[in-house]
């Protein structure tokens, strides 16, 4: 009788599956990887749903876990019905636990016009980061641009280029890129285009560099070093909910379309996740 795989060969034989298909991203892959499964996952499906409601109270990290296991079952042709009808039961769990946390979370955030103040007083790389978050909602990943004078034919990294009366971003490496390609952002903000200019920057260097002038490659070291440049240390995901918050008050719609197009989020996900006045109403 041959022997029975552990989770972690069964998950494992899955990623290489979907790794070899390349239909996910690269940050679906490691999500993957890190999950951890103890208990069987081949085991009968009221097994796991009790398992499950048992090890998870959050009922964003239970469906984590469980769509993991509904991937892996179907990939060893195993019945997942019980457990789809579960997953669709936790959804309503879901959106509510959401938005508490945006209500909680409009009661402490500032205004508006509190963060263009602020954004006002500022120079230099806090000043052009908080901008591209605040006027264009970008994440992160989208601020580790390469100053470049002319575009490569290869596009692989985030671009920054000054024309003559513009800044030109072209952004490659982003969260949903795979969802909506190469993003071109045209900056004609005269401060703004002031700022980089004062930076000096030469052909082929990182608006955030390493101290060794090397791009900053490690997400978390990266990710606290804009996190310490924002506003209050908000980080950008705050500073966006009150973006938004303030556009749909005012009826801002096609800014709000904007926000969209340059954040590379539907208008559906910001309406949804991003807007601190969602009172379950689509």
């Amino acid at each position: 009788m041959p022997k029975k795989k552990t989770n972690d060969e069964l998950i494992i034989e899955y990623i290489e599956k979907i790794k070899a298909d390349k239909k996910v991203s690269i940050g679906t892959i490691k999500t993957y990887q890190n999950i951890k499964i103890p208990f069987n996952i081949l085991s009968s499906q009221p097994t796991i749903i009790k398992k499950l409601k048992d090890l998870y109270e959050n009922p964003n990290t239970l469906q984590l876990h469980l769509n993991m296991v509904i991937l892996v079952r179907r990939d060893n042709e195993e019945e997942t019905d019980k457990l789809i009808m579960f997953r669709n039961s936790l959804r309503d769990k879901i959106n509510e636990t959401r938005r508490n946390k945006l209500k909680d979370l409009n009661d402490q955030l500032p205004k508006p016009d509190y963060l263009l103040e602020q954004l006002d007083e500022m120079n230099g790389i806090q000043y052009i980061i908080n901008y591209l978050m605040i006027k264009h909602g970008l994440r992160n990943k989208d601020i580790n641009l390469k100053f470049v004078k002319s575009l490569p034919e290869k596009k692989t990294e985030n671009y920054l280029l000054i024309k003559s009366k513009h800044i030109l971003l072209n952004i490659n490496s982003y969260k949903t890129v795979g969802t909506y390609g190469t993003k071109q952002i045209k900056i004609e903000d005269k401060k703004f285009i002031k700022e980089i200019k004062k930076m000096k920057l030469n052909d082929g260097e990182y608006l955030i560099p390493l101290k060794n002038g090397n791009k900053m490659t490690n997400t978390s070291t990266f990710n606290d070093k804009i996190f310490n440049l924002t506003i209050d240390r908000m980080g950008q995901a705050k500073i966006v909910k009150i973006i938004i918050k303030d556009l749909l008050l005012n009826k801002s719609y096609g800014k709000l379309e904007q926000i969209s197009k340059d954040r590379g989020t539907s208008m559906d996900i910001l309406l949804k996740s991003y807007n601190l006045e969602n009172n379950g109403i689509d």
